[in-house]
Formats: structure tokens, sequence, C-alpha cells
């Protein structure tokens, strides 16, 4: 049961973070705490002024024009999967995928086991282990929404594991080949128009970047309303 839940989390529709018209920009340096690239490489801020979504489009724009095209997302996710194929097979198996999990990226982890309980009140193992459904709201929820779960609540596109979500053929061996047609296919979910060629500013901002922003927001709401006491 747990198997098929995670399968159906892993396939599911990558919901673009978008938002409908733009809304209040924070005026001070908002930053989130983590930013998963469309590979699902982690990058956190780096002391003050560093923004990591920036920091990793200028990585990912190879010849520095200020456009991301489909090859050079590719080219960066050969980078980044040659740092997970730790034992250089040319294919990342279940234990290099964990350590993904576990190491890289624990953020994006769907589950964790809970706390041990009491004797008198203690749960199962299987209860402890079992992770809890997402919200539904009948018809695909946008990242950015209470949707937005494992690595989707900080990137661009919701999937929850975007390394593990490149097993096209479900085998548990994720081949190179098949981590470049997942950027490919990712550019596009992020290029509906097809404009071939991305600037920074098209880019969607991830939950993480809304959430960041809002909490500017309500802070210098809070200071206006103490000024005018």
């Amino acid at each position: 049961m747990r198997q098929a839940f995670l399968l159906a989390l892993l396939l599911a529709s990558p919901a673009v973070a978008r938002r409908d018209g733009p809304p209040p920009v924070c005026p001070e340096p908002v930053r989130p705490v983590l930013f998963i690239s469309p590979m699902g490489e982690p990058f956190r801020p780096k002391g003050e002024g560093d923004d990591p979504v920036r920091r990793w489009f200028d990585q990912a724009d190879r010849n520095g024009d200020g456009l991301l095209t489909v090859g050079e997302l590719m080219v960066d996710g050969d980078r980044f999967f040659a740092t997970l194929d730790k034992d250089k097979s040319g294919e990342l198996l279940p234990d290099e995928v964990s350590a993904y999990e576990q190491d890289v990226a624990p953020e994006i982890r769907l589950y964790q086991r809970r706390p041990e309980r009491p004797a008198d009140g203690g749960a199962k193992d299987d209860e402890r282990d079992r992770p809890r459904p997402a919200k539904r709201r009948g018809r695909p929820v946008a990242a950015g929404y209470d949707g937005a779960i494992g690595a989707g609540r900080y990137a661009f596109l919701n999937i929850p594991n975007p390394v593990a979500a490149a097993d096209s053929d479900l085998n548990r061996a994720i081949t190179a080949q098949e981590f470049r047609a997942a950027a490919a296919g990712r550019f596009a979910d992020l290029d509906p128009q097809q404009t071939k060629a991305l600037g920074f500013a098209q880019l969607p901002r991830t939950p993480a970047q809304v959430a960041a922003n809002a909490a500017c927001l309500e802070r210098i709401k809070e200071k206006a309303k103490e000024k005018r006491r």
C-alpha cells in the first residue's frame, strides 16, 4: 500500500509553481531557506545577499548569456548525476537514491519515522512509517498551495522526489539517459510557450519563495501598525 502511494506521488503531473497575477513584492531582501533545482540539487543560502535560485541559474547558464536552454539544463543534470553516482556505474541504484534522500536533500523526504511512544499508548511500526496522504482539491494543485509536497515545496515543479522520479521504466535503476530525458521533460514543463530559452525573470517562484515573501510582507505590515499606535 505504501509503495503504491509513493509511486503515485512520483508519477504525479509536475504542476508548475506559477501564480495568478503579480502579487505584492516585499521591498526587503527575501531569501528562502532552500531551493531544489529541477533535477533535485539542493541550494542553500550562503550568507547575506546570496540568492540560491540565482546561484543555480548562473551555474546552469553555461555560456553566461542570461538564458537557460534545454541543452544547458541537461548538462547541469549530467553534472549532478555524476555527484550522486558514487560507484561510477552509470546508474543510480536504490542505495544511491537513498543516500540522496538521507544526506544530500533530507528536506524532501515524504515521511519520517515518528518517535517511539510509551508502551501503553504506542503505535505499531507500520503506523509510524505510514505516510500521510496529501490534501487534494479534485484537480491538479499548483505548487505554492497545500498540494506541494517533498521537493515540490522548494522547487519550480511539484515533483516530490526529482531524482527517483527520473526512473521512467520503474526498474529501480536510473540511467544517465533517463536523467537527461527527465531534464528535457522538465524544461518543457517550465517552457509551455516553447520559447526554447528561459530568462531568470521568466522562471516561476517556488512555494518557499512565496512563503518567504509573505512573511516579509507580514513583518512590514506589523511594523506599520506599531508606528500608527
